[in-house]
């Protein structure tokens, strides 16, 4: 059923938090509408280099995952404004991240 909502492309907001979801699929990217993401409250690593083309993206929700490191599609991002990752285990940013 998840991966149905992926072929959602008019989907402006996502709310799947405390889904015991292991990983976005890279079918992430379909959601190019997408605004709102809240994946929060799972056991999400890492996130989908394609999510790059969710270019409307302005809020990501991804407090309590074991994310460690985000992809440099992130820089590409260039709508996002919150972005959550409390209790996150991040160790790396994309080198261009925030600019």
């Amino acid at each position: 059923m998840l991966q149905q909502l992926f072929n959602c492309q008019a989907l402006r907001k996502l709310s799947i938090p405390d889904n015991d979801l292991s990983s976005l699929p890279t079918t992430i990217a379909s959601l190019v509408n997408l605004r709102e993401l809240d994946i929060s409250k799972n056991g999400i690593q890492d996130f989908p280099e394609n999510i790059k083309c969710c270019k409307c993206l302005t809020i990501i929700e991804a407090s309590v995952n074991p994310v460690s490191k985000l992809p440099d599609g992130f820089t590409q991002l260039l709508n996002l404004t919150q972005l959550y990752l409390n209790d996150a285990f991040l160790e790396f940013l994309p080198a261009n991240f925030g600019r």
